[in-house]
């Protein structure tokens, strides 16, 4: 069993070494809603309506 373990954590390991995954590039928001609860969607729509500029 752990020569298996072994070869599933070597196995793993070569995977995340070969594979490399890049951020996208920041992006400026006014306003960041967390959740998509009833309250984060009901102050997501009153602040588009009060500030449609805000970047959401």
């Amino acid at each position: 069993m752990l020569k298996k373990m072994n070869k599933g954590l070597l196995g793993l390991a070569l995977t995340m070494g070969i594979t490399s995954v890049h951020a996208a590039e920041p992006k400026h928001v006014d306003v960041l809603l967390i959740g998509g609860g009833i309250m984060s969607a009901t102050l997501g729509v009153w602040l588009n309506e009060l500030e449609p500029g805000l970047s959401m």
